[in-house]
Order: C-alpha cells, then sequence, then structure tokens
C-alpha cells in the first residue's frame, strides 16, 4: 500500500473539499507542513517536465503527495527539494465543478489516478464508494489509465498520451471525436 499524503491549503469550500474527504475516510494522512512531506517521495505537480508513471513505485513507496489548493491559485503551488514532481498524463475531470475538463482534476481523483498508474488499482478502488463521482471517473479514463499502467518509464506515458491527443483530434487519419 502506497502512503498517500495530503497538503490542504485550505484554499476550498470545506462541504466540497475532497482533501478533506480523504482525510476522513483515511484514505491519506495530512502533512500540516511542507516540512512533514517525506524526503525522496513523489508530488504530483502541474508543473513537472516528468510524467507519472511505474518506474516512480520506488518513491511512492515513501509517500504520494497531493497539494490541495484551487486552480485558480495554482500559481501559489509550493515547490519543494528532496522530492520527485510528477505531472499525470492527459485524463479527464469527473467532479461536478470541472466534468468533462482534461488535467482539470481534483486532489481525491489525482491521487486515484496516480495509484492506478503505479499499479495499485486495489488501492484507488478504496475511492469508488466515498466519491459519488469516482465510477464515472474510471468510466472516462479507464482505458487510457489502464495503458499508462503498463508502460515502463515517463517517456513511455507520455508517447501514450500523445497517441491518445492525436486521436482525440483527428492527427492520426481517423476523424476527431466529438461531444
Amino acid at each position: 500500500m502506497i502512503p498517500v499524503i495530503i497538503y490542504d491549503k485550505c484554499q476550498c469550500d470545506p462541504k466540497k473539499c475532497t482533501a478533506k474527504r480523504m482525510l476522513k475516510f483515511n484514505l491519506g494522512k495530512e502533512a500540516k507542513t511542507l516540512g512533514a512531506i517525506p524526503k525522496g517521495s513523489v508530488v504530483l505537480s502541474p508543473f513537472s517536465d516528468k510524467a507519472m508513471s511505474p518506474a516512480d513505485m520506488i518513491h511512492a513507496k515513501k509517500g504520494l503527495v497531493v497539494m490541495d489548493l484551487t486552480w485558480t491559485n495554482i500559481d501559489e503551488f509550493p515547490r519543494l527539494k528532496n522530492v520527485e514532481e510528477r505531472a499525470l498524463p492527459y485524463l479527464l475531470a469527473s467532479n461536478p465543478i470541472n466534468w468533462g475538463r482534461p488535467m482539470e482534476l481534483n486532489s481525491a481523483e489525482a491521487v486515484m489516478a496516480a495509484l492506478y498508474i503505479l499499479g495499485e488499482k486495489e488501492q484507488a478502488d478504496g475511492f469508488l464508494g466515498r466519491f459519488n463521482w469516482a465510477p464515472e471517473f474510471l468510466r472516462l479514463n479507464g482505458e487510457m489509465l489502464a495503458d499508462y499502467s503498463k508502460a515502463k518509464d515517463s517517456t513511455e506515458v507520455v508517447k501514450i498520451q500523445n497517441e491518445y491527443l492525436d486521436h482525440i483530434l483527428g492527427k492520426d487519419g481517423s476523424e476527431p471525436e466529438t461531444d
């Protein structure tokens, strides 16, 4: 089991906050300070040059960290030393606020996706009964998550992501996908 660590900047509505729900249902532990984040752990970051891949398991065993802050305040994203930052590949949000928007996942969606990519499907499935949008997240992203979880490293994840994007945009010779 991967230790999930949640650093909550308390910027969202507490009634809708997925970080608080993850803590409530013991799907992660809180880091009250940035100094409490384990050295060598994986921090999910939209600013990373490397994509999350199964090769990150060695670091994720020290901790999978999600920084909970609103997308409108993303410029306040804490940058840490002595951790491995990883970005998630192309995925669609299924939460009610950002449904269908690419790459605008809430914290629970991000953790769930990272766990699937790392091969921790059973741990990720723990989110299904706790978030009513979680089954929809798997419906929208299941095939991509399965493919990403088979990649050997970040480079291969990015290649798979780009193949999906080419298909969506019709650059692979197929008709572009429409809503």
